[in-house]
């Protein structure tokens, strides 16, 4: 028997190769993937109730039991499966899905989504969106669990976000954090049944998922309530999307930026969460002029407004800031040890105890570069035995080669358990795991580079000598070359000064 996540992927991939491209991204993908889940399932409510009631009673029952995909009012049925009927179904599809979002309250601002299909109703278009939809059309997706619909979207989002620049072409505006970093995450906070969870920098919600799946994995019928914010309207209705998709209902998702107007500021937050765009350049004396906005940045650190071309250390005081327990964050390694500015926000909420663990991160796992993160656990609450200390875990070597994406690696389920295992029993392993007291990181100027307090076992690598000397014979090569051309150009200039 075929896998079936493995068939869906293919099954997707060979529509979006075929007809993704420019401006006709994943979002447009997504948007019509989610429009025929939704028409499945809703379909399959349908079916449910026609032996007992009439077709109108059983769309009315599967409004109530599922989405509103059935206008009582304008007695119309808005599924996908109308909507390919039309001659014009790309129009009939659009505007079927305007009257979803406006019907279910649960879609409040995923308009935004069927404003961004429009935008592709030109003639050099068409033909591509039919593809599209007739590929999303031989599948059946009523029966696909939220699991499997999860991993699929995920896999999207992977394979088909581009790599987005930010106006000063340094950093990404959306990057997909790999699954298992989201599961190991949720799973070093432990989040506790009735709690509430916020992810101020929200991307594709997947956090919140993970989230949602680890409380139902420890508790029966999970009871947590899921918040976001994200700055993008669109990656907003997109994380929607993600969290329909995992049939998750206690959400609550806000637009706007979470630094200088967080819209959760009243509600009570128990765990805080959040992957943001590393090293994020952002206007910091903004800031400053709203007493409320400027109390995030001096509740922690006097003076706690961040550099302007690093906000790392401002989504570290917003979670703390805003958590009432635990907070959890995926940063740059260089926040841990960068000077000026963020040395002395970094020295404060160190001296205040706030700082339960630290976590390097193995390499090639967010990309093919070499580059690394950390998650940094923050705990308002220690016991009592661990309080002036923080816990250094060196996971640089817990990693596996990643299974589909050549020249990557990923945390697997041993890697996670070994780091979580240790997190819990806050125990020491030679060369993975150290706990630290206070009085040491002070001694060290609050330099939190975790190579400085665990080094693991170097890999042993095998030296191939004649291809070591080859190497250094072709250095030696190029170096003499470049020796050569710079004395001839001496020579041309000191030639033609004596000539002038």
């Amino acid at each position: 028997m075929i896998d079936l996540e493995k068939k869906l992927k293919d099954q997707i991939k060979v529509i979006a190769d075929n007809y993704l491209g420019g401006d006709l991204d994943y979002k447009i993908l997504l948007t019509l993937l989610f429009y025929k889940v939704l028409s499945d399932k809703w379909l399959t409510k349908v079916e449910e109730h026609l032996e007992e009631f009439t077709k109108i009673q059983a769309y009315i029952l599967a409004n109530y039991e599922y989405y509103v995909l059935y206008d009582e009012r304008e007695q119309k049925l808005l599924t996908w499966h109308e909507a390919v009927k039309e001659r014009d179904t790309i129009s009939t599809i659009i505007n079927n899905l305007s009257r979803i979002f406006r019907l279910n309250p649960e879609f409040d601002r995923m308009e935004v989504l069927a404003s961004n299909l429009k935008a592709f109703t030109a003639p050099e278009y068409i033909e591509r969106l039919n593809g599209i939809i007739n590929g999303l059309n031989t599948i059946d997706f009523s029966k696909i669990s939220p699991k499997t619909l999860n991993s699929l979207f995920m896999w999207i989002l992977s394979n088909y976000v581009p790599e987005e620049k930010s106006t000063a072409g340094k950093a990404e505006e959306f990057r997909v954090t790999p699954p298992e970093l989201g599961m190991l995450l949720v799973r070093l906070l432990g989040i506790e049944q009735n709690s509430s969870v916020l992810d101020p920098a929200l991307g594709s919600g997947s956090f919140l998922v993970y989230a949602y799946r680890y409380a139902e994995e420890k508790y029966e019928e999970p009871q947590i309530m899921l918040y976001g914010q994200e700055i993008r309207e669109s990656i907003a209705a997109i994380a929607k999307i993600n969290l329909i998709l995992n049939d998750i209902k206690n959400y609550q998702i806000f637009v706007g930026d979470s630094l200088s107007n967080p819209q959760f500021g009243n509600l009570e937050i128990d765990y805080a969460l959040t992957d943001p765009r590393w090293n994020q350049e952002y206007p910091v004396e903004d800031l400053k002029s709203d007493p409320e906005v400027k109390g995030i940045y001096t509740t922690y650190a006097t003076d706690g407004f961040p550099p302007k071309n690093s906000m790392d250390w401002g989504w570290i005081q917003l979670l703390l800031y805003f958590s009432k327990k635990k907070a959890g964050i995926v940063i740059d390694n260089g926040a841990l040890f960068r000077g000026k500015r963020e040395k002395s926000i970094r020295k404060e909420i160190v001296e205040k105890d706030l700082i339960e663990a630290i976590v390097q991160l193995p390499p090639k796992i967010f990309d093919k570069s070499e580059r690394t993160g950390v998650i940094i656990v923050f705990n308002k609450n220690k016991p009592e035995e661990r309080k002036r200390k923080v816990l250094f875990i060196n996971a640089i070597n817990e990693f596996e080669k990643h299974p589909e994406v050549p020249a990557m690696n990923r945390l697997g389920e041993e890697n996670i358990e070994k780091i979580v295992n240790t997190y819990r029993e806050f125990k020491e392993i030679e060369e993975f795991s150290r706990v630290v007291s206070l009085e040491e990181i002070a001694n060290n100027d609050y330099n939190l580079n975790v190579t400085l307090y665990v080094m693991p076992i170097k890999e042993k690598e095998e030296i191939d000598l004649e291809k070591e000397l080859i190497d250094l014979i072709e250095c030696e090569k190029e170096r003499e070359e470049i020796i050569l051309k710079i004395t001839e150009v001496t020579k041309n200039i000191v030639s033609t000064l004596k000539g002038g």
